[in-house]
C-alpha cells in the first residue's frame, strides 16, 4: 500500500521538477488518489486533498482522461464538492476536446448537482456533437434545452445532428425527436403569445387565430406530426393532438450543498 503524500506541490512546479518523469509521477499520485477514494469514509479534508492531487495529476498528464472522469465522479459522490468536480471536468475538456464523456459528465453535474438546466443543456449539446457520443445524449440535451425554455436551440441541435449522420436507424430516431422538439417550440411560442394577449386585453383569446389577428404571431404553426394544436380558452392551455407527453426534464436535486 502506498503512503499517501500529505503535501503535494503545485502541479506546475512539479511539472518542471519531474522533467522526463511526469507521467510516472502522475501515475504514482493517481494510485494514491485511488487509495484515498477507496476509504470507507472520506472526510472533507481528504476530499480537498483528492481534488488538489487530481489537479496536479492532470497538470502533469493533461490527457489522462480516466483521472478526470473518475475524479469528478468521486468529488460528487464521496464528498460534496460539485464545484471542484466541474472545474476538473472543464480542465479536462480544454485539454481533451474530442472526448464526449467529459462534457457529458459536466452536464450531468450541472443538472443533478446544481440544477442549472441551461448550462447543463449546453454541456450535453457539446457532448452530443462529438464522435462516438450515444444518440441518447442528443435526446437529453434537447430535453434540457426545452426545460431551460430554449426549445429553438433543441430544434437546431437535433436538426444539425440529423443532417450530419449517415446512420439510417439513427436518422429515424432523430426525426421523431426533432418533431417532438418542434412541437415544444410551437407550444412555447403559442403560450407566450397567449400570455401577451392576456396582458394587453385582460382576457384570453377566444381562439388561436386571434393571436395572428392581434399581430402577436405572423401565422399559426403547423403541427409537425400532421395533427393539430388544440386550445382551451377556459384554461389557456395548448396541446398537440399527436404528442401525449411534454418533452421536459424535471429537476430533482440529489442533495443540499453549502
Amino acid at each position: 500500500m502506498l503512503q499517501r503524500s500529505s503535501y503535494v506541490p503545485d502541479g506546475h512546479l512539479l511539472k518542471v521538477a519531474a522533467l522526463g518523469y511526469r507521467e510516472v509521477v502522475a501515475d504514482v499520485l493517481w494510485l494514491q488518489v485511488i487509495q484515498a477514494m477507496g476509504d470507507k469514509y472520506v472526510s472533507p479534508e481528504t476530499g480537498r486533498w483528492i481534488y488538489h492531487t487530481l489537479d496536479v495529476v492532470t497538470t502533469l498528464d493533461p490527457t489522462f482522461v480516466r483521472a478526470y472522469e473518475a475524479g469528478a465522479h468521486a468529488l460528487c459522490t464521496m464528498v460534496v464538492m460539485p464545484e471542484e468536480s466541474n472545474r476538473l471536468l472543464e480542465k479536462g475538456i480544454r485539454h481533451n476536446p474530442r472526448e464526449w464523456r467529459l462534457p457529458f459528465l459536466l452536464g450531468f453535474n450541472l443538472y443533478f448537482e446544481l440544477g442549472d438546466n441551461q448550462k447543463a443543456a449546453e454541456a450535453m449539446a457539446m457532448a452530443a456533437r462529438l464522435p462516438g457520443a450515444p444518440e441518447v445524449i442528443a435526446q437529453l440535451a434537447a430535453k434540457l434545452l426545452v426545460s431551460a425554455k430554449s426549445p429553438q436551440q433543441a430544434v437546431e441541435l437535433l436538426a444539425n445532428i440529423y443532417e450530419n449522420t449517415s446512420d439510417e436507424n439513427l436518422k429515424q430516431v432523430l426525426d421523431q425527436r426533432l418533431r417532438e422538439a418542434i412541437v415544444e417550440r410551437d407550444l412555447f411560442l403559442l403560450e407566450d403569445a397567449i400570455g401577451r394577449f392576456y396582458a394587453q386585453h385582460s382576457q384570453r383569446p377566444a381562439g388561436l387565430e386571434q393571436l395572428v389577428q392581434a399581430g402577436l404571431l405572423r401565422e399559426l404553426p403547423q403541427e409537425p406530426f400532421g395533427g393539430q394544436y388544440h386550445y382551451n380558452a377556459d384554461t389557456g392551455a395548448v396541446r398537440s393532438t399527436e404528442v401525449k407527453e411534454r418533452m421536459r426534464m424535471t429537476f430533482r436535486k440529489r442533495g443540499q450543498y453549502h
